[in-house]
């Protein structure tokens, strides 16, 4: 007989022990005394649990104790309703949040075999592949949810977001994907009767940027000098929050904000209303399709003008989203162009400009001169690591037999023991790659100790990491494409003459990297002077980059089509 079906086995253990807990009793009951004759009756004892029952007690528990807390009563759950997928999605919720993508994985697609038209089993099947480097995979699920629910935000948005991380699509492709959506997209968030804005500049322009985050994450690296450096006589900025997640950061942040508006909780009809009620004349995205993203808010236009910037690498899809802001490296004329539903509006100089948070120690000696040989490293998210970097990167490995690779920020196991199995076919012995775990507290500027050379992803190229690598010290060789989302890197390195260090091709990228692991006295001059180099340049001169970004704005706002008249095709302004 199965013992997880004996009234005795552990299925009926574990259910009266979790029982006792949700009434609120001891496992083990003490033994109760002998009852004579003239004792009444005790009532039947209540039934066990039913799975509905322990689902909704592990959801009590982890709100109440954590989420490690809900596992034993959705693993019971599981057991009395193997056919049912809502324990193993519960389980998979469990395992994600305790960081265990692998198992997570497991217990989402069993749950998606039980009931494959659920789109939320789809969406974070999709969303636990893309952290753990498995794009495609990623992209099918997302597509499916999508599929299953047209009216699913969070799936399309991320959905397009993990295209970017594709080395598959063309940027022909991702434009199409993007549009596609867009125009569904508007058809079921119509605009609004637009906002009234006069047809003079008016003497204070009212700027609204909308995010959720303004917290530590990589947009306040960029967000903060533009807050600071901004002039506060002709602009009046408005910061709307869409997360209900606040540090130190967001309180260094409110500083700058002439009104803050904490709008995690509004929705789309309050938001808007409260826009308007602020009188904003230019309202910018900071989130495109990432996480806490309201673009709903802007299909229906809230204000007069609606711009995109910064949070995300490509076009939003929506017509009503005017511009978006960029630099001519980044997306150059005229493919750009044609790839967004925006028109473009092209910085002068690089579109990024960099604070780091704290102090970053100074780089030190060159970590090869101690360990006798070079060691390269990426520190970005394993999810813009693609096949063709990673056969990059063996092959520079293979160049330089000596030479070490450090990989951080790896969530899966699994996809550790494959890229492993990888470098070893090509000729790379697994002692040579040094495997660090994903860490989301790592000590500022740690991460870096040992390392003598940054690799740059592809074709999702880092932008925070990059800055962070160069202002510690770290040359960063880059390997650029067509999309924007892969010419980041060229864009920062040329804001420091180092445009030697991105290269066009794979075989570029190689001999590059290859070139200056063999020059010594090169990394070590770099290693030397980058920080003063970065300090010098375009990405640290926050007073010429806020005004720069508030002369663009001034031009969108001069050239903004009246109110009514049909959007002309996107073009560069």
């Amino acid at each position: 007989m199965n013992s997880e079906r004996n009234p005795g086995g552990r299925l009926a253990q574990l259910l009266r022990g979790l029982w006792s807990a949700f009434k609120g009793g001891a496992a083990g009951d003490a033994p109760r005394p002998a009852v004579d004759a003239a004792t009444p009756v005790a009532s039947a004892p209540a039934p066990p649990p039913t799975a509905s029952e322990l689902i909704n007690e592990g959801l009590r528990q982890r709100q109440e104790h954590g989420v490690a807390a809900a596992q034993p009563f959705f693993e019971a759950a599981a057991q009395l309703e193997p056919n049912s997928h809502v324990p193993f999605f519960m389980l998979g919720n469990v395992a994600s949040e305790l960081g265990d993508l692998d198992t997570a994985v497991r217990h989402y697609e069993h749950a998606r075999n039980l009931q494959p038209s659920d789109p939320v089993v789809r969406y974070n099947l999709g969303l636990n592949h893309l952290w753990r480097g498995y794009v495609d995979s990623a992209i099918e699920e997302l597509r499916a949810a999508c599929n299953l629910n047209p009216a699913y935000l969070q799936a399309q948005s991320t959905h397009l977001w993990a295209l970017h991380n594709s080395d598959r699509l063309s940027p022909e492709e991702i434009s199409a994907a993007t549009h596609d959506w867009g125009a569904r997209f508007g058809l079921q968030h119509p605009e609004d009767a637009p906002p009234v804005s006069g047809a003079e500049l008016p003497e204070v322009v009212r700027v609204g940027f909308v995010s959720g985050d303004f917290r530590t994450h990589s947009v306040a690296h960029f967000f903060e000098p533009l807050a600071g450096a901004r002039d506060w006589k002709a602009f009046k900025y408005v910061f709307y929050s869409t997360s209900p997640h606040q540090d130190a950061v967001t309180q260094r942040l409110r500083a700058y904000a002439d009104d803050w508006r904490d709008v995690a909780g509004l929705n789309d009809d309050a938001l808007i209303e409260l826009i308007r009620n602020d009188r904003i004349d230019i309202l910018v995205d900071l989130a495109g399709h990432t996480e806490f993203n309201r673009l709903s808010v802007f299909a229906r236009r809230a204000a007069p003008i609606q711009a995109s910037y910064l949070g995300y690498p490509g076009s939003t899809g929506l017509s009503t989203m005017d511009y978006r802001i960029t630099d001519a490296i980044t997306d150059p004329e005229p493919a750009a162009d044609a790839w967004h539903s925006e028109r473009l509006l092209r910085l002068p100089d690089s579109q990024w400009c960099f604070r780091p948070f704290g102090t970053l120690a100074a780089a030190g000696p060159l970590p090869a001169g101690k360990a006798g040989f070079v060691t390269f490293g990426s520190f970005n998210n394993i999810s813009k690591v693609s096949d063709t970097v990673l056969h990059c990167w063996a092959q520079i490995l293979v160049n330089l037999p000596t030479s070490h690779l450090r990989l951080t920020r790896m969530r899966s196991p699994q996809r550790t023991d494959e890229i492993l199995s990888l470098f070893a076919r090509l000729g790379v012995a697994a002692d040579r790659i040094e495997i660090e775990p994903y860490r989301s507290d790592t000590p500022h500027g740690l991460q870096f100790a040992g390392v003598d050379i940054a690799l740059d992803p592809y074709p999702y190229n880092g932008v925070t990491t990059t800055c962070e690598s160069l202002y510690f010290g770290l040359p960063v060789i880059s390997l650029h494409g067509r999309h924007g989302v892969s010419r980041s890197g060229l864009s920062i390195l040329r804001s420091l003459d180092l445009q030697e260090l991105a290269a066009a091709t794979s075989e570029q990228y190689i001999e590059t990297a290859v070139a200056l692991a063999l020059d010594l006295p090169r990394l070590e001059s770099l290693r030397a002077s980058l920080r003063s180099r970065f300090e010098q340049s375009s990405l640290r001169e926050e007073k010429r980059f806020a005004t720069n970004f508030e002369a663009l704005l001034l031009t969108a706002w001069r050239k903004a089509e009246p109110r009514g008249s049909p959007k002309i095709s996107p073009k560069s302004v």
